[in-house]
């Protein structure tokens, strides 16, 4: 008789357990970040982003566009906006939903080259998103000169990446990238903050530990690098200890400061 008691215990724990990560999965956490810095003109007005990255088959909640809506200057995607698995008609809806709050910004990850790239394109210059493949580009946000660079690859000699910085001027600059990795080619180099994800936190943890290091913020070869755990999933639609999250960004006037 006990032996059926810890079989059925077992079976409760193990259904508790999976129903909990189907759950977390599904959350819709907002991440709140300000950063200062001395590039932003004193009397400007702070600078509002949305950050979201490796979307994949996740179709976004209105509770993340609300957030959003009144607080958003700019949208930024991290790559994995979409994979085979994503039904077309998700995506740009996403894509759509994103491109009402404010002007998008994309840069590819490893699951959107598994799409239709013809497509891909296409459905980006529907919505009028700026598709950053190893690209930059500077805009003017509330009197702030702003630069985003849009890094497609996963590593880049330093002759790649002298190109993409040859023309960039003295403004606030943000590299956006789906691989945290590449950030040790970008030491010494004029960035203020690095956006990225990929990992999706390891997405599966136990006990702390997973297949990669949890998302979060450092400071790292002179910038700030901010490794999201990603909005949706990959292989299988669970989490565990990596909850996922997407970043709302303030940026301020002032000297050198960070607030998580």
């Amino acid at each position: 008789m006990w032996k059926l008691w810890i079989k059925t215990a077992v079976a409760f724990a193990g259904g508790a357990l999976a129903m909990h990560m189907v759950r977390q999965a599904q959350e819709n956490n907002v991440r709140f970040h300000t950063f200062s810095s001395a590039k932003i003109p004193t009397k400007a007005d702070p600078i509002e982003l949305l950050f979201i990255s490796d979307i994949h088959r996740r179709r976004i909640a209105d509770e993340i566009l609300d957030m959003a809506r009144e607080r958003c200057d700019a949208v930024l995607i991290g790559g994995d906006l979409t994979e085979r698995a994503a039904p077309k008609a998700r995506t740009e809806e996403n894509l759509q939903k994103l491109a009402e709050l404010a002007p998008v910004f994309f840069v590819r990850g490893n699951n959107d080259e598994e799409v239709d790239q013809q497509w891909l394109a296409a459905s980006l210059h529907k919505y009028g998103v700026s598709y950053l493949d190893n690209k930059q580009t500077t805009i003017t946000i509330k009197e702030t000169c702003v630069t985003i660079i849009g890094l497609s690859d996963r590593d880049y000699s330093e002759e790649e990446l002298d190109k993409l910085f040859a023309d960039k001027q003295d403004t606030y600059t943000i590299v956006l990238c789906h691989y945290p990795n590449v950030s040790h080619s970008l030491h010494g180099r004029d960035v203020d903050v690095m956006l990225c994800g990929h990992t999706h936190g390891g997405q599966i943890r136990v006990f702390g530990f997973g297949l990669e290091k949890k998302g979060g913020l450092v400071q790292e070869g002179g910038f700030l690098k901010l490794v999201s755990n990603g909005y949706g999933t990959t292989s299988v639609p669970l989490r565990l200890g990596a909850a996922p999250e997407v970043h709302a960004i303030t940026i301020k006037p002032s000297t050198a400061k960070v607030e998580e």
